[in-house]
């Protein structure tokens, strides 16, 4: 079992119901689209500082890794998937972390939003 996260850059308020449409709308993407080798600035020292506590997963550190799958990166977000066990953990590193960075964070178990403080 995992417990998912989406963090992303939004330049426009935005409600849970449109964050709630944007994360099916990447998620139906082919996992294909979702790579990109160059993400925004605020994404990607998010996604250092993140990689930095818990590296991602790999066939290497799967045992004491806290990822379920290894995270998808794309130019504006990042998604995650934690193993259960671990997740309030994580959570508390992902909150956080977007906030310094200034990126919000969707959580589609509950559908809440958390805006970052501008």
């Amino acid at each position: 079992m995992s417990f998912d996260l989406a963090v992303w850059f939004e330049d426009e308020p935005i409600t849970p119901m449109r964050a709630t449409a944007k994360f099916l709308d990447w998620c139906e993407e082919p996992s294909e689209d979702h790579s990109s080798p160059d993400p925004r600035a605020e994404v990607a020292a998010f996604l250092d500082e993140l990689t930095a506590r818990y590296p991602d997963l790999t066939a290497d550190n799967y045992a004491g890794s806290p990822w379920a799958e290894p995270l998808t990166v794309a130019e504006d977000i990042v998604l995650a998937s934690a193993v259960f066990p671990r997740a309030a953990e994580v959570c508390r590193t992902v909150f956080e972390l977007a906030g310094r960075h200034g990126l919000l964070v969707f959580d589609p178990q509950s559908g809440s939003l958390h805006v970052p403080q501008r």
